[in-house]
């Protein structure tokens, strides 16, 4: 069976229990998942694994108005920092804002593949994790 690693970076507790548990519930393939509560955790862990590309994620779920690094931060530094995995993996914005400067935003990043406002439900994790599916397979 094919195995999807995911990447979930949220700092609401409940968001992160919540969409993990829908993730981990997947019925298509194997999952496994690193959450993370702000994009410097996130930040820190890539530059950990920048030599190792297995260990990056199939697919990240980021959140962008987080405390101490948000997401579009994190974003921006794994593009100048020239991280290749988010070229070839499904990235995500989930927010709760739904104002155009952000919505817009990800058209400044070509390796985006969606935005999706919050709250969002089982059927949605589960048509990214689709999406992401399909991706790897092609």
């Amino acid at each position: 069976m094919k195995s999807i690693r995911v990447t979930l970076v949220e700092d609401n507790i409940l968001h992160r229990f919540l969409y993990s548990n829908f993730i981990k519930s997947y019925p298509s393939c194997t999952i496994e998942i690193e959450t993370f509560e702000n994009g410097l955790e996130a930040w820190e862990h890539f530059n950990s694994i920048k030599g190792r590309p297995t260990l990056f994620p199939d697919l990240l779920l980021l959140d962008i108005n987080m405390p101490i690094m948000n997401g579009w931060e994190l974003v921006e530094n794994l593009a100048v920092n020239q991280f290749d995995f988010i070229y070839k993996s499904t990235i995500y914005i989930i927010s709760s804002s739904s104002i155009s400067l952000d919505t817009n935003k990800i058209y400044d990043y070509e390796f985006l593949d969606g935005y999706i406002i919050k709250p969002i439900n089982r059927q949605d994790v589960y048509k990214i994790l689709d999406y992401t599916l399909e991706k790897n397979i092609n």
